[in-house]
């Protein structure tokens, strides 16, 4: 399993779906996965550090879970099976542990609010991430010079096996 940070969100121009892009850091390349918008706007927001004044849906399981005094130990995204990533949510409870299956959205969603782990299967990871180059001057992201933009315009959502 190799541990990974969302390194951020993007858009696909060309179905305008937002895409997570998660990075390993010691593997090169990021992973994209395909997600709902409303998923990527519960992923934004957290990491815009913007907490709204009632619960969203992942706030509301995080406040779940610990209701039921468990605790989010990891997410792991675990397979790929056709066009479909998915993930489990490893909970605890004394000295029980159990998953659940989730949608890798939601899984990284509830990651981030309980500051949990987030894993991928190492031949996941390798067999699906994408190298973006990169030049020493940053250009300004989404101009026609950002590497990550060209990409994201050049590639086909089914080339990931979404």
């Amino acid at each position: 399993m190799l541990r990974v940070r969302v390194s951020g969100l993007a858009v696909d121009q060309a179905t305008q779906n937002p895409i997570v892009l998660l990075e390993a850091p010691e593997e090169e390349g990021v992973l994209p996965i395909w997600i709902g918008t409303a998923e990527a706007s519960a992923i934004a927001s957290h990491l815009a550090g913007q907490h709204p004044e009632r619960p969203l849906t992942h706030d509301l399981l995080r406040i779940v879970i610990e209701g039921f005094e468990a605790r989010v130990r990891k997410v792991v995204i675990s397979e790929l099976r056709g066009n479909t990533f998915f993930a489990k949510i490893f909970l605890s409870r004394g000295d029980e542990v159990f998953s659940i299956d989730a949608r890798p959205s939601d899984s990284i969603a509830l990651a981030l609010r309980t500051e949990s782990p987030v894993f991928v299967d190492r031949e996941v990871y390798r067999n699906n991430s994408r190298q973006i180059a990169t030049r020493p001057e940053k250009p300004e992201p989404g101009s026609d010079d950002d590497p990550l933009r060209k990409y994201l315009d050049e590639s086909d959502p089914d080339e990931f096996n979404l």
